[in-house]
């Protein structure tokens, strides 16, 4: 069965001017294509395993022993976030649990598999992170 790709409609809104105005490199294309191809759901309507702005993000790196912890974030959020416009953070946005995803990482792509959504904004009824 095929899951269509959800976004929320806030994160939608807030990250679409964003894109707009950054250089066109590899991560801002995708989450620009992301953006435009993803439905937009209202927050409250957010399916809980779906990677959002500002989710607390377990990922394992093939290979690794432990997952890793990131935090979604806006690029202007202040260090300890993972930039939403890295290669990792446009990758993670709109994905789900379970999920193997790939982005840049130096000369061969880097696969990560979502483990788990430690706290997602939607889930927890903070509509207006």
């Amino acid at each position: 069965m095929t899951t269509s790709v959800v976004v929320s409609s806030l994160d939608r809104a807030r990250l679409r001017p964003l894109v707009a105005g950054q250089y066109p490199d590899a991560p801002v294309l995708r989450l620009r294509a992301l953006l435009d191809q993803a439905r937009a759901v209202a927050p409250h309507r957010m399916p809980p395993d779906v990677v959002t702005m500002n989710s607390r993000v377990l990922v394992r790196y093939a290979g690794d022993d432990a997952p890793e912890a990131f935090d979604l974030a806006y690029p202007d959020a202040g260090e300890g976030g993972l930039s939403v416009l890295s290669p990792l953070g446009a990758a993670l946005l709109g994905a789900r649990e379970g999920d193997l995803v790939e982005c840049a990482g130096g000369r061969v792509p880097r696969r990560v598999t979502i483990e788990r959504i430690a706290y997602q904004p939607e889930r927890a009824g903070h509509f207006n992170r």
